[in-house]
């Protein structure tokens, strides 16, 4: 049996629109549930692929100033 975690999250969020996308992504952040983590990993996954070097570091300045503040 070939379980991909992988392909079942990107097959379930597939024909998602953008509202349906971002609701996605703001429930599981203010859910906190980590259940959710693998999903917004792939999510990440994806968008990460598609960015520039210069994108990137911007949002790893981001995510590292805000482990700094907690």
């Amino acid at each position: 049996m070939d379980l991909s975690i992988r392909k079942n999250i990107i097959e379930n969020i597939k024909s998602d629109n953008y509202e349906d996308i971002i609701t996605t992504i703001n429930e599981s952040v203010t859910n906190a549930d980590e259940i959710v983590l693998p999903g917004l990993g792939v999510i990440l996954e994806l968008f990460w692929s598609d960015l520039k070097l210069e994108e990137k570091e911007y949002i790893a300045k981001i995510i590292k100033k805000n482990i700094t503040d907690k």
